[in-house]
């Protein structure tokens, strides 16, 4: 099956492995990875992103150019500490503050907690500033979920 770089076209994910740790990785956009990169990348490169947490690879392309964490300007949230992940990268909204957000108002939405975070009128593009590429919502919502999860238990130990 031919890959048509959005990861929808198979079950099995990229064929692409990572050069240095032979994980799985993702296609990416190039003018994302030119955006977060310290140094130069080609534009008319294909780039993937290294899904190994574990790997200090950022991105590599379909050359001989691999990029490391280091040479990002941010980090990656998969690759960062946990409570340090970033869920919207557009907003500079961190995990830890959507924990404190979902602790402090009744309906945790995205767009509840953006607003409680006073983040609403910021502009975003996700191209540009997710270094995936794309937009944060499965990440926020993962966010939420677990936030909602902690607010559960620290209500049931409350009642104890």
């Amino acid at each position: 099956m031919e890959c048509n770089k959005d990861c929808t076209s198979c079950q099995s994910g990229c064929g692409i492995k990572c050069p240095v740790c032979g994980a799985t990785s993702i296609p990416v956009e190039s003018i994302t990875v030119a955006n977060l990169s310290k140094t130069p990348v080609k534009l008319d490169h294909d780039y993937y992103l290294c899904l190994n947490p574990k790997c200090k690879t950022s991105y590599f392309d379909n050359q001989d150019q691999i990029l490391v964490l280091d040479d990002l300007k941010v980090p990656i949230w998969f690759k960062s500490t946990f409570l340090d992940y970033i869920v919207c990268y557009c907003r500079k909204i961190y995990l830890k503050d959507v924990i404190r957000a979902v602790l402090s108002i009744d309906e945790p939405t995205k767009e509840n907690i953006i607003k409680y975070l006073e983040k609403e009128n910021i502009e975003t593009n996700c191209l540009l500033n997710n270094p995936l590429g794309k937009n944060c919502d499965l990440l926020f919502n993962n966010a939420i979920e677990y936030a909602v999860k902690l607010k559960e238990k620290e209500n049931t130990s409350n009642v104890k």
